[in-house]
Protein backbone atom coordinates (compact mmCIF):
# COMPACT_ATOMS: atom_id res chain seq x y z
CA UNK A 1 0.00 0.00 0.00
CA UNK A 2 1.30 3.43 -0.96
CA UNK A 3 0.47 6.35 1.35
CA UNK A 4 0.43 9.92 0.05
CA UNK A 5 0.41 13.16 2.03
CA UNK A 6 -2.34 15.27 0.43
CA UNK A 7 -3.03 18.02 2.96
CA UNK A 8 -1.58 20.74 0.75
CA UNK A 9 -3.61 19.68 -2.27
CA UNK A 10 -6.85 19.43 -0.30
CA UNK A 11 -6.26 22.85 1.34
CA UNK A 12 -5.84 24.38 -2.10
CA UNK A 13 -8.94 22.67 -3.49
CA UNK A 14 -11.02 23.92 -0.54
CA UNK A 15 -9.78 27.48 -1.06
CA UNK A 16 -10.72 27.27 -4.77
CA UNK A 17 -14.14 25.80 -3.95
CA UNK A 18 -14.95 28.51 -1.37
CA UNK A 19 -13.79 31.42 -3.51
CA UNK A 20 -10.74 32.24 -1.42
CA UNK A 21 -8.44 31.51 -4.34
CA UNK A 22 -8.75 31.67 -8.12
CA UNK A 23 -8.78 28.37 -9.99
CA UNK A 24 -5.21 27.18 -10.38
CA UNK A 25 -3.55 24.16 -11.94
CA UNK A 26 -3.99 21.31 -9.46
CA UNK A 27 -1.95 18.13 -9.50
CA UNK A 28 -4.13 15.12 -8.67
CA UNK A 29 -1.39 12.58 -9.25
CA UNK A 30 -1.34 11.48 -5.62
CA UNK A 31 -4.97 12.19 -4.77
CA UNK A 32 -6.97 9.78 -6.93
CA UNK A 33 -5.90 6.18 -7.32
CA UNK A 34 -6.01 4.60 -10.75
CA UNK A 35 -5.31 1.17 -9.33
CA UNK A 36 -2.79 -1.58 -9.98
CA UNK A 37 -3.44 -4.83 -11.79
CA UNK A 38 -1.46 -7.08 -9.44
CA UNK A 39 -0.03 -7.19 -5.93
CA UNK A 40 3.68 -7.75 -5.37
CA UNK A 41 5.26 -9.34 -2.31
CA UNK A 42 8.17 -6.93 -2.75
CA UNK A 43 6.12 -3.74 -2.68
CA UNK A 44 2.69 -4.58 -1.21
CA UNK A 45 3.74 -4.70 2.46
CA UNK A 46 2.53 -2.97 5.61
CA UNK A 47 4.04 0.42 6.47
CA UNK A 48 5.00 -0.34 10.05
CA UNK A 49 7.00 -3.58 10.05
CA UNK A 50 7.48 -3.60 6.27
CA UNK A 51 7.22 -7.39 6.46
CA UNK A 52 3.56 -8.39 6.45
CA UNK A 53 1.84 -8.65 3.08
CA UNK A 54 -1.08 -6.30 2.50
CA UNK A 55 -4.41 -8.13 2.28
CA UNK A 56 -7.47 -7.47 0.13
CA UNK A 57 -10.07 -6.08 2.53
CA UNK A 58 -12.95 -5.44 0.12
CA UNK A 59 -13.86 -7.00 -3.20
CA UNK A 60 -16.24 -5.38 -5.69
CA UNK A 61 -17.38 -7.55 -8.58
CA UNK A 62 -17.76 -5.03 -11.38
CA UNK A 63 -20.67 -6.52 -13.31
CA UNK A 64 -23.54 -4.69 -14.96
CA UNK A 65 -25.97 -6.23 -17.41
CA UNK A 66 -26.19 -4.42 -20.75
CA UNK A 67 -29.60 -4.74 -22.34
CA UNK A 68 -28.53 -3.33 -25.69
CA UNK A 69 -29.89 -0.22 -27.35
CA UNK A 70 -33.48 0.19 -28.43
CA UNK A 71 -33.90 -2.04 -31.47
CA UNK A 72 -36.84 -0.84 -33.58
CA UNK A 73 -36.06 -3.10 -36.56
CA UNK A 74 -36.05 -6.35 -34.57
CA UNK A 75 -38.84 -8.62 -35.74
CA UNK A 76 -40.38 -11.86 -34.52
CA UNK A 77 -38.41 -14.88 -35.67
CA UNK A 78 -39.90 -18.09 -37.05
CA UNK A 79 -38.96 -21.57 -35.89
CA UNK A 80 -39.66 -23.80 -38.87
CA UNK A 81 -38.72 -23.30 -42.48
CA UNK A 82 -35.67 -21.58 -43.90
CA UNK A 83 -36.97 -18.80 -46.13
CA UNK A 84 -38.89 -15.61 -45.45
CA UNK A 85 -41.28 -14.85 -48.30
CA UNK A 86 -42.78 -11.48 -49.18
CA UNK A 87 -45.58 -11.40 -51.75
CA UNK A 88 -46.75 -8.25 -53.51
CA UNK A 89 -49.77 -7.94 -55.80
CA UNK A 90 -49.56 -5.13 -58.37
CA UNK A 91 -52.62 -2.87 -58.43
CA UNK A 92 -54.48 -3.52 -61.74
CA UNK A 93 -55.02 -0.79 -64.33
CA UNK A 94 -58.37 0.73 -65.19
CA UNK A 95 -60.30 -0.06 -68.38
CA UNK A 96 -63.13 1.60 -70.23
CA UNK A 97 -66.55 0.72 -68.81
CA UNK A 98 -68.73 -0.56 -71.71
CA UNK A 99 -72.21 0.06 -70.33
CA UNK A 100 -72.55 3.53 -71.83
CA UNK A 101 -71.51 2.46 -75.33
CA UNK A 102 -73.78 -0.54 -75.80
CA UNK A 103 -75.77 -0.83 -79.05
CA UNK A 104 -78.37 -3.28 -80.21
CA UNK A 105 -76.84 -6.71 -80.58
CA UNK A 106 -73.73 -6.01 -78.49
CA UNK A 107 -72.80 -8.73 -76.03
CA UNK A 108 -70.21 -7.55 -73.45
CA UNK A 109 -67.80 -10.35 -72.69
CA UNK A 110 -67.76 -10.73 -68.92
CA UNK A 111 -65.64 -13.88 -68.93
CA UNK A 112 -62.30 -12.40 -70.07
CA UNK A 113 -59.61 -13.61 -67.65
CA UNK A 114 -57.56 -10.91 -65.99
CA UNK A 115 -55.01 -12.66 -63.80
CA UNK A 116 -53.50 -10.59 -60.99
CA UNK A 117 -49.82 -9.75 -61.31
CA UNK A 118 -48.01 -11.11 -58.26
CA UNK A 119 -44.36 -10.71 -57.32
CA UNK A 120 -42.46 -12.45 -54.59
CA UNK A 121 -39.19 -11.91 -52.77
CA UNK A 122 -37.41 -14.66 -50.90
CA UNK A 123 -34.96 -13.90 -48.09
CA UNK A 124 -32.98 -16.98 -47.15
CA UNK A 125 -29.64 -15.78 -45.75
CA UNK A 126 -28.74 -16.52 -42.17
CA UNK A 127 -25.83 -15.27 -40.06
CA UNK A 128 -24.30 -17.19 -37.17
CA UNK A 129 -21.66 -16.74 -34.49
CA UNK A 130 -20.78 -18.10 -31.10
CA UNK A 131 -19.14 -16.81 -27.93
CA UNK A 132 -17.13 -19.31 -25.90
CA UNK A 133 -16.06 -19.19 -22.27
CA UNK A 134 -14.34 -21.60 -19.89
CA UNK A 135 -15.31 -21.89 -16.22
CA UNK A 136 -13.03 -23.93 -13.92
CA UNK A 137 -14.37 -26.02 -11.05
CA UNK A 138 -12.37 -24.73 -8.13
CA UNK A 139 -9.05 -23.42 -9.45
CA UNK A 140 -10.13 -19.84 -8.72
CA UNK A 141 -10.79 -20.49 -5.05
CA UNK A 142 -7.41 -19.15 -3.99
CA UNK A 143 -8.29 -15.72 -5.37
CA UNK A 144 -11.32 -15.25 -3.10
CA UNK A 145 -12.02 -15.29 0.60
CA UNK A 146 -15.50 -16.79 0.47
CA UNK A 147 -17.78 -18.96 -1.64
CA UNK A 148 -20.06 -15.96 -2.09
CA UNK A 149 -17.27 -13.88 -3.64
CA UNK A 150 -16.34 -16.63 -6.05
CA UNK A 151 -19.98 -17.22 -6.96
CA UNK A 152 -20.37 -13.51 -7.69
CA UNK A 153 -17.33 -13.67 -9.95
CA UNK A 154 -18.74 -16.65 -11.86
CA UNK A 155 -22.01 -14.76 -12.27
CA UNK A 156 -20.05 -11.80 -13.62
CA UNK A 157 -18.54 -14.09 -16.29
CA UNK A 158 -21.97 -15.05 -17.57
CA UNK A 159 -23.18 -11.43 -17.43
CA UNK A 160 -20.17 -10.49 -19.56
CA UNK A 161 -21.14 -13.13 -22.10
CA UNK A 162 -24.71 -11.82 -22.19
CA UNK A 163 -23.36 -8.29 -22.67
CA UNK A 164 -21.18 -9.50 -25.54
CA UNK A 165 -24.26 -10.95 -27.23
CA UNK A 166 -26.22 -7.73 -26.75
CA UNK A 167 -23.37 -5.69 -28.22
CA UNK A 168 -23.28 -7.90 -31.29
CA UNK A 169 -27.00 -7.59 -31.73
CA UNK A 170 -26.46 -3.81 -31.65
CA UNK A 171 -23.78 -4.21 -34.31
CA UNK A 172 -26.08 -6.28 -36.51
CA UNK A 173 -28.74 -3.59 -36.25
CA UNK A 174 -26.22 -0.85 -37.08
CA UNK A 175 -25.02 -2.72 -40.18
CA UNK A 176 -28.59 -3.31 -41.35
CA UNK A 177 -29.21 0.44 -41.19
CA UNK A 178 -25.89 1.13 -42.93
CA UNK A 179 -26.65 -1.37 -45.68
CA UNK A 180 -30.10 0.12 -46.32
CA UNK A 181 -28.54 3.59 -46.55
CA UNK A 182 -25.72 2.33 -48.76
CA UNK A 183 -27.99 0.45 -51.16
CA UNK A 184 -30.21 3.50 -51.65
CA UNK A 185 -27.21 5.75 -52.26
CA UNK A 186 -25.79 3.20 -54.70
CA UNK A 187 -29.05 2.97 -56.62
CA UNK A 188 -29.43 6.76 -56.78
CA UNK A 189 -26.10 6.99 -58.62
CA UNK A 190 -27.04 4.55 -61.37
CA UNK A 191 -27.77 6.09 -64.80
CA UNK A 192 -31.06 4.19 -64.99
CA UNK A 193 -32.18 5.23 -61.49
CA UNK A 194 -35.74 6.52 -61.19
CA UNK A 195 -37.41 8.38 -58.37
CA UNK A 196 -36.08 10.02 -55.20
CA UNK A 197 -33.79 8.03 -52.93
CA UNK A 198 -31.30 10.52 -51.48
CA UNK A 199 -32.09 14.09 -50.44
CA UNK A 200 -29.19 16.44 -49.77
CA UNK A 201 -30.86 18.92 -47.48
CA UNK A 202 -27.94 21.34 -47.65
CA UNK A 203 -27.66 21.62 -51.43
CA UNK A 204 -31.44 21.91 -51.75
CA UNK A 205 -31.45 24.68 -49.13
CA UNK A 206 -28.63 26.59 -50.82
CA UNK A 207 -30.37 26.27 -54.19
CA UNK A 208 -33.63 27.52 -52.70
CA UNK A 209 -32.08 30.46 -50.87
CA UNK A 210 -29.16 31.25 -53.18
CA UNK A 211 -26.88 30.84 -50.17
CA UNK A 212 -23.48 29.25 -49.66
CA UNK A 213 -23.99 27.59 -46.29
CA UNK A 214 -21.48 24.82 -45.58
CA UNK A 215 -22.00 21.50 -43.86
CA UNK A 216 -19.66 22.61 -41.07
CA UNK A 217 -22.00 25.46 -40.14
CA UNK A 218 -25.36 23.98 -41.11
CA UNK A 219 -25.91 22.10 -37.87
CA UNK A 220 -25.91 25.40 -35.97
CA UNK A 221 -27.92 27.46 -38.46
CA UNK A 222 -31.44 28.26 -37.28
CA UNK A 223 -33.00 28.80 -40.71
CA UNK A 224 -31.42 25.69 -42.21
CA UNK A 225 -32.59 23.51 -39.32
CA UNK A 226 -36.10 24.91 -39.74
CA UNK A 227 -35.97 24.02 -43.43
CA UNK A 228 -34.56 20.54 -42.76
CA UNK A 229 -37.23 19.75 -40.17
CA UNK A 230 -39.92 20.92 -42.58
CA UNK A 231 -38.56 18.63 -45.31
CA UNK A 232 -38.58 15.60 -43.03
CA UNK A 233 -42.19 16.31 -42.09
CA UNK A 234 -43.10 16.83 -45.74
CA UNK A 235 -41.65 13.53 -46.92
CA UNK A 236 -43.46 11.65 -44.16
CA UNK A 237 -46.67 13.05 -45.70
CA UNK A 238 -45.50 12.30 -49.26
CA UNK A 239 -44.93 8.67 -48.32
CA UNK A 240 -48.66 8.44 -47.57
CA UNK A 241 -49.58 8.77 -51.26
CA UNK A 242 -49.30 5.78 -53.55
CA UNK A 243 -46.14 6.27 -55.59
CA UNK A 244 -43.28 4.54 -57.37
CA UNK A 245 -40.82 7.35 -56.60
CA UNK A 246 -39.44 6.18 -53.25
CA UNK A 247 -38.37 2.60 -53.96
CA UNK A 248 -35.73 1.24 -56.29
CA UNK A 249 -37.94 -1.32 -58.04
CA UNK A 250 -40.85 0.91 -59.08
CA UNK A 251 -43.43 -0.93 -57.01
CA UNK A 252 -46.58 1.06 -56.35
CA UNK A 253 -46.15 1.66 -52.62
CA UNK A 254 -47.56 3.90 -49.93
CA UNK A 255 -46.57 4.24 -46.29
CA UNK A 256 -49.17 5.55 -43.83
CA UNK A 257 -47.89 7.66 -40.96
CA UNK A 258 -48.21 4.77 -38.48
CA UNK A 259 -46.01 2.60 -40.73
CA UNK A 260 -43.30 5.20 -41.36
CA UNK A 261 -40.03 4.62 -39.51
CA UNK A 262 -37.90 7.74 -39.06
CA UNK A 263 -34.42 7.09 -37.73
CA UNK A 264 -32.46 10.25 -36.93
CA UNK A 265 -28.82 10.81 -36.02
CA UNK A 266 -28.56 12.15 -32.47
CA UNK A 267 -26.28 15.01 -33.59
CA UNK A 268 -28.98 16.28 -35.92
CA UNK A 269 -31.84 15.71 -33.48
CA UNK A 270 -30.01 17.59 -30.72
CA UNK A 271 -29.28 20.52 -33.02
CA UNK A 272 -32.94 20.76 -33.99
CA UNK A 273 -34.08 20.64 -30.38
CA UNK A 274 -31.55 23.20 -29.13
CA UNK A 275 -31.32 25.73 -31.95
CA UNK A 276 -34.97 25.78 -32.98
CA UNK A 277 -35.99 26.47 -29.36
CA UNK A 278 -39.52 25.25 -30.02
CA UNK A 279 -41.66 22.15 -29.81
CA UNK A 280 -42.04 21.94 -33.59
CA UNK A 281 -39.42 19.25 -34.01
CA UNK A 282 -40.66 17.29 -31.02
CA UNK A 283 -44.37 17.48 -31.79
CA UNK A 284 -44.17 16.70 -35.49
CA UNK A 285 -41.33 14.18 -35.67
CA UNK A 286 -40.51 12.71 -32.27
CA UNK A 287 -44.15 11.76 -31.82
CA UNK A 288 -44.13 9.59 -34.94
CA UNK A 289 -45.06 6.03 -33.90
CA UNK A 290 -41.74 4.64 -35.14
CA UNK A 291 -39.38 7.53 -34.40
CA UNK A 292 -35.91 6.49 -33.24
CA UNK A 293 -32.51 8.11 -32.72
CA UNK A 294 -29.10 6.53 -33.24
CA UNK A 295 -25.75 7.66 -31.88
CA UNK A 296 -24.03 6.75 -35.16
CA UNK A 297 -24.64 4.72 -38.31
CA UNK A 298 -21.48 2.62 -38.36
CA UNK A 299 -19.01 3.74 -35.70
CA UNK A 300 -18.57 6.43 -33.07
CA UNK A 301 -15.01 7.51 -33.86
CA UNK A 302 -14.38 10.48 -31.58
CA UNK A 303 -18.10 11.31 -31.69
CA UNK A 304 -17.42 14.12 -34.13
CA UNK A 305 -20.17 14.70 -36.71
CA UNK A 306 -17.86 13.56 -39.49
CA UNK A 307 -17.57 10.20 -37.71
CA UNK A 308 -21.09 9.58 -36.46
CA UNK A 309 -22.72 10.62 -39.74
CA UNK A 310 -20.54 8.44 -41.96
CA UNK A 311 -20.64 4.99 -43.49
CA UNK A 312 -17.78 3.25 -45.31
CA UNK A 313 -19.09 -0.10 -46.50
CA UNK A 314 -19.40 -2.54 -49.34
CA UNK A 315 -23.13 -3.11 -49.66
CA UNK A 316 -24.84 -6.47 -50.04
CA UNK A 317 -24.99 -5.83 -53.79
CA UNK A 318 -21.21 -5.34 -53.85
CA UNK A 319 -21.05 -1.55 -54.21
CA UNK A 320 -18.45 0.41 -52.25
CA UNK A 321 -20.12 3.40 -50.57
CA UNK A 322 -18.33 6.08 -48.58
CA UNK A 323 -20.64 8.85 -47.44
CA UNK A 324 -20.62 11.36 -44.61
CA UNK A 325 -23.28 13.78 -43.44
CA UNK A 326 -26.08 11.22 -43.18
CA UNK A 327 -28.61 12.69 -40.74
CA UNK A 328 -31.77 10.63 -41.18
CA UNK A 329 -33.31 7.56 -42.78
CA UNK A 330 -37.04 7.48 -43.55
CA UNK A 331 -38.43 4.06 -44.47
CA UNK A 332 -41.48 1.90 -44.41
CA UNK A 333 -41.40 -0.42 -41.41
CA UNK A 334 -41.14 -3.37 -43.83
CA UNK A 335 -38.11 -1.98 -45.69
CA UNK A 336 -35.52 -3.48 -43.35
CA UNK A 337 -35.42 -5.74 -40.39
CA UNK A 338 -33.48 -8.20 -38.30
CA UNK A 339 -34.52 -11.20 -36.30
CA UNK A 340 -32.72 -13.42 -33.84
CA UNK A 341 -33.68 -16.87 -35.02
CA UNK A 342 -32.16 -19.12 -32.45
CA UNK A 343 -30.10 -18.51 -29.33
CA UNK A 344 -28.89 -21.54 -27.43
CA UNK A 345 -26.17 -22.59 -25.02
CA UNK A 346 -24.19 -25.78 -25.24
CA UNK A 347 -21.58 -27.02 -22.79
CA UNK A 348 -19.01 -29.78 -22.46
CA UNK A 349 -17.12 -30.76 -19.35
CA UNK A 350 -13.47 -31.82 -19.34
CA UNK A 351 -13.16 -34.26 -16.45
CA UNK A 352 -9.40 -34.45 -16.66
CA UNK A 353 -8.92 -30.69 -16.60
CA UNK A 354 -11.88 -30.15 -14.28
CA UNK A 355 -13.43 -27.29 -16.19
CA UNK A 356 -16.49 -26.68 -18.34
CA UNK A 357 -16.58 -24.99 -21.73
CA UNK A 358 -19.74 -23.08 -22.59
CA UNK A 359 -20.73 -22.23 -26.17
CA UNK A 360 -23.26 -19.45 -26.66
CA UNK A 361 -24.56 -19.73 -30.22
CA UNK A 362 -26.69 -17.21 -32.09
CA UNK A 363 -28.37 -17.36 -35.51
CA UNK A 364 -29.67 -14.10 -36.97
CA UNK A 365 -31.37 -12.89 -40.14
CA UNK A 366 -31.25 -9.42 -41.62
CA UNK A 367 -32.88 -8.03 -44.74
CA UNK A 368 -33.25 -4.86 -46.77
CA UNK A 369 -36.15 -4.79 -49.26
CA UNK A 370 -35.45 -2.28 -52.02
CA UNK A 371 -39.05 -2.52 -53.24
CA UNK A 372 -40.23 -0.71 -50.09
CA UNK A 373 -40.23 3.05 -49.59
CA UNK A 374 -36.93 4.42 -48.28
CA UNK A 375 -35.25 7.82 -48.34
CA UNK A 376 -31.81 8.91 -47.12
CA UNK A 377 -31.27 12.48 -45.90
CA UNK A 378 -27.77 13.95 -45.91
CA UNK A 379 -26.17 17.26 -45.03
CA UNK A 380 -23.09 17.43 -47.24
CA UNK A 381 -21.31 20.03 -49.30
CA UNK A 382 -22.03 19.69 -53.01
CA UNK A 383 -18.69 18.04 -53.79
CA UNK A 384 -19.36 15.33 -51.19
CA UNK A 385 -23.00 14.74 -52.02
Amino acid sequence: MTVHQVAAVLNSVVEQATGQKDIVATDLTNLVSLGNTILSSDTSRDKFLDALVDRIGKTIISSRAYGGKKNPIKMDAFTYGAVMQKIYVTPPTAEDAPQWDLRSGDVPNQFIIKTPEAKQKLFSDRNTYEINITVPDYQLQTAFTSAEQMSAFIDAIFVAVSNAQAMREDATTDMTYANCIGENIAYSKKPEAKGIHVVNLLTDYNTLTGGTLTAAKAMRDFEFLQYATRELQLYVKRFERMSTLFNAEQYQRFTPRESARLTVLQDFASSCEVYLRSTTYHDNLVTLPNYNEVAFWQGSGDYKFIDTSSINITTSSGTVITQSGIVALLTDIEALGMMVDYKRTRSVRNERGEYTNYFYKTDERTFVDMSENALVFIVADAAGA
